[in-house]
This record gives C-alpha cells, sequence and structure tokens, in this order.
C-alpha cells in the first residue's frame, strides 16, 4: 500500500469515528438522564464492542472513584460536572452518563485537587489498612501508585469478572510492563486522557521551515529517517540572533529543550531499556550502558554543539521549563521544540500566528524499527483497593470496561480532533502522526518503578554535559539489580497468595 493510500485511509476512518459521535459525576450524584442516548456504545455504532453482557443490571448501586483532579494536568480526566459545550469536556460526561445508564449504576466521584503526586495513592491504602470501604477505583499517578502493588492493597485486575485487558481500550505495552506471573493490579487507557496528554513529542514550525527552504518533516518520518542525528544537522539552519549578541529567547533557535524533563523522553524513543522482562517473564535490570553512552553523545551534539542554534532550559522548579519551552515555540522563536501533547491545549499554541506540525520523537537510527515516545511518569493509571469484594469487585469491573470501551469510542477521537483542530488541522498529516506517537508509547518499567533510581541518571548527564555513563551507572547498577530482585520477591509472594486462596 502507497504512502498516500495510507494516509488516506487512516484520515478517512478518523473522519468516520468524530462523524459517529453525539455531543459524570460531580461530586455526588450522576444519575442517568433517560433524555441522553447512548450513541457510541454499541458495536453497530461504532466497530468495535467490548464483551460485557448486554444484559448487566447493578441496581443502582454507587461506585466511589477517587482521581487526581489537578488544574492544567487531569483535571476532567475522570468526571466533569456538566455539559458546557467543550467537545472534549461533553465527550467524557456522556461517557459516563452512557456507562451509568447501560450498567444502572451510580457513579460518584470525589475530585481530589491535592498537587502532590502521592495523595490520591496514599489515601486509598489509608483507608485500605484502616478497613474501610470509602473508595472503589482510585485513578492516581503512576509512579506513585506502583510501589503499592507490591503491598497486596490493590485487586488483581488480570483476574476480575469483567475486565479484558487484552482489549484495544487498555494500553498494551504498560499491561507488559506491569503484568506478573498472570497478575496485574493498575492498568491504564483509552479511559484516561493522559496516556495522550502526556506523551512527549516535536512540535515543528512550518513557516520557519519554509522560510529556509526545508521541506516539512513529515515524509522524513515516514520515510524511517527521522532520527537524533538528522535533527541536530538542520538545526543551524534557523539560527537567528537579534543582534545584541546575547543568547535568550529573543533570538530564534532550531531547537528547544531542556536538561530535565525533556530529556527522559529518549529512554523510550532510543528504546534503552531499564527494567525489561526476561524469557521467563521475570523483570531483570537489563540496562545497555554501550548504547546509553553512545545516545548521550548524540543527545548531547543536539543540545550543545549545533552553533547556538539549540537554546537548552536549565532544570528549573516544578514544570516551569516544559511552560518556558512552550512559550518560545508558540512566539515563533523556535523550528523546533520537544513537548507533550498537552502543550498543544493551552491558549498561547491556539493563538500562535505560525502553523505548526506534530511529528513524534526522533528514533536512535534509521535501523530502528519504529517510533517511540515516553509517558510522562506522571499519567494516570487506575486500582481498586482489596477491600472491594466478591459481588461488588464484579460491579467495579464491569464499570471500568464500560468505561474504557465508551472512551476509545466517544472521548478518543474527540479529543484527537480538538487537539488538531486549528493550525495543525490545516495539515491533516499531523492527524497521522498522531496515531504513530501515541501506537508508539513505550512502557519501560524502570521508568515507573523509580525506586530503582536509575532514569534520572541521563537527566544528570546531560545537565553537566558530561557523558560519563561507564562510571555513573556501575556505581548503581548492584543496588539497583537487589531492588528489582526485591520487587520481584514481593511478586512472588503476591503470586503464592493469589494461588492458596
Amino acid at each position: 500500500m502507497s504512502k498516500k493510500t495510507r494516509f488516506l485511509s487512516a484520515l478517512l476512518a478518523g473522519l468516520m469515528l468524530v462523524g459517529s459521535l453525539s455531543a459524570c459525576a460531580n461530586g455526588g450524584d450522576d444519575t442517568p438522564d433517560d433524555s441522553q442516548g447512548t450513541q457510541g456504545v454499541t458495536e453497530e455504532n461504532t466497530g468495535i464492542s467490548d464483551s460485557l453482557p448486554s444484559d448487566l443490571n447493578f441496581a443502582g448501586q454507587e461506585i466511589t472513584i477517587i482521581s487526581r483532579d489537578l488544574e492544567g494536568w487531569t483535571r476532567g480526566e475522570v468526571s466533569v460536572e456538566k455539559m458546557t459545550g467543550d467537545p472534549v469536556n461533553d465527550a467524557i460526561f456522556e461517557r459516563n452518563q452512557a456507562v451509568s445508564q447501560r450498567l444502572n449504576v451510580k457513579i460518584n466521584s470525589i475530585l481530589d485537587n491535592d498537587a502532590a503526586s502521592d495523595a490520591v495513592p496514599n489515601k486509598v491504602i489509608q483507608a485500605v489498612q484502616a478497613g474501610t470501604s470509602d473508595y472503589d477505583i482510585m485513578a492516581g499517578c503512576s509512579y506513585t501508585a506502583f510501589p503499592h502493588t507490591l503491598t497486596g492493597n490493590f485487586a488483581d485486575l488480570a483476574n476480575t469478572e469483567y475486565i479484558d485487558l487484552e482489549q484495544p481500550y487498555w494500553t498494551q505495552g504498560y499491561n507488559e510492563a506491569v503484568s506478573y506471573d498472570g497478575m496485574q493490579f493498575t492498568a491504564t487507557g483509552s479511559l484516561l486522557l493522559s496516556i495522550y496528554r502526556f506523551a512527549f513529542v516535536t512540535v515543528f514550525n512550518k513557516d520557519l521551515f519554509t522560510d529556509v527552504g526545508q521541506p516539512h518533516l513529515y515524509d522524513t518520518v515516514e520515510n524511517g529517517e527521522w532520527t537524533l542525528e538528522k535533527q541536530t544537522s538542520i538545526v543551524p539552519l534557523f539560527h537567528k540572533e537579534n543582534g545584541d549578541n546575547v543568547a535568550d529567547e529573543k533570538d530564534t533557535y532550531g531547537f528547544v529543550s531542556s536538561s530535565l524533563i525533556s530529556t527522559d523522553a529518549y529512554w523510550s524513543s532510543c528504546r534503552i531499556d531499564i527494567i525489561k522482562k526476561n524469557a521467563d517473564g521475570i523483570p531483570e535490570y537489563l540496562l545497555d550502558t554501550d548504547k546509553l553512552h553512545e545516545a548521550t553523545d548524540k543527545i548531547l551534539d543536539l543540545y550543545y554543539s549545533t552553533d547556538g542554534g539549540s537554546y537548552i532550559l536549565a532544570a528549573q522548579g516544578g514544570d516551569a521549563e516544559q511552560d518556558v519551552i512552550r512559550d518560545i515555540f508558540a512566539n515563533g522563536h523556535a523550528a523546533m521544540a520537544t513537548l507533550r501533547i498537552m502543550a498543544l491545549e493551552n491558549s498561547i499554541m491556539r493563538s500562535m500566528s505560525d502553523e505548526y506540525g506534530v511529528i513524534p520523537m526522533p528514533k536512535y537510527d534509521a535501523a530502528q524499527d519504529g517510533y517511540n515516545t515516553l509517558l510522562h511518569d506522571q499519567f494516570t493509571v487506575i486500582a481498586v483497593p482489596t477491600t472491594v469484594k466478591f459481588e461488588r469487585l464484579d460491579t467495579v469491573s464491569a464499570v471500568l470496561e464500560a468505561m474504557g470501551s465508551a472512551s476509545y469510542r466517544i472521548v478518543k477521537p474527540v479529543y484527537y480532533e480538538e487537539t488538531l483542530r486549528t493550525k495543525i488541522a490545516s495539515d491533516p498529516q499531523s492527524s497521522l502522526m498522531m496515531d504513530i506517537i501515541t501506537e508508539g508509547i513505550y512502557i519501560d518499567l524502570g521508568i515507573i518503578y523509580v525506586d530503582c533510581g536509575v532514569h534520572a541518571g541521563l537527566r544528570s548527564m546531560i545537565g553537566e554535559k558530561n557523558n560519563n555513563t561507564a562510571s555513573r551507572f556501575k556505581s548503581i547498577s548492584k543496588i539497583t539489580k537487589k531492588k528489582v530482585q526485591g520487587m520481584v520477591i514481593k511478586l512472588d509472594k503476591l503470586a503464592g497468595q493469589q494461588a492458596d486462596s
């Protein structure tokens, strides 16, 4: 099939999905509204369906979900208060109404706006340890939730009555990374928009590319030629000093990034594994320091060896450097930048005078057989506390499965369309790029399991402009291997408990 045919097929499929859509929970009531239809919930409407029995009826049971509701990050991900006319907001509202109506349940949503990444998991664990049934579902930060999967406080989602983790609305790369011996205690997928929003991408200014006679980068991506070396080679073409001989945000650069959060993306885009399962399905610390050393050289070249063409921000508190990168790019002072997809939703991007495109992160080299992206490690995962038992666990599993499948059909297409609808909508190739990006999400347990202490090492080397891979990682390899072995011991203990129950 030709590139043009593949592109047109993908675009047609996307338009069909969006065309099939019709136009929550608040802090309490989410009573089904009979005036609201369930468009997008059946196989006939969408071509994709879950396998839930059609006659499920849970007699109005109330299901309580606690979720991280952080402004600009995860707000509105699990529930919204009402229809507002915003397409994504309304799609999430419709999803929850459809699930409530379909299963005859009431979704009670507790929205926790504590900025601490561990706030929601900690509240759920405290309730479990107290033996209370305050929560049925947790939607919290992935890396702070993961340690609790080793303690026996979360139910095994892989062995519930209705959750089918093999369905496309559950993220398969995440399943592969965190499952163990047939068990899985957290999951993520289409029901949580952070799996799209938190993905790292390359954005490029199409007007600046045209000005210097460079073709837009879509064909480069499709031809498999979008690599770190390729990006480095074109960075100097765009550099313009504004006349004051000071490198600052008033100049124009070929590339803008940071030595902190944006640097994490290269673990996945270059496929440098930290923890990977062996042939027996056992997680092992398998860091290839030779490849990491070579990748670090490539990143250092991109960041610092382009004759001033790259502008690299030092680490700043919180998420500040991401906002600065976004603003420099939106103001037309960068030809390329590394951002998360969530940056595209910001008003400064929507009012950007230049047109821009979105493509994957560059590959390690041309031999790599595809593009991959990292999710910022605060993406949301769901878990069910072990205080949820027996028939109630059946209800909860059905709700999660229905929310996942409805999100895949109702929310995801609307989010795609809304994310792409302004500056990049005029270039529909960006829609195909979004598919490449999201289908290439690459989950490494070593990123989620931050206790292993590895992934921050790349940040440090880039920030210090010092490729001391061999000595840096040699010093932590033994302790990291012990930590991973300790993790496996805890998982084996849980597997034994499952077998005995």
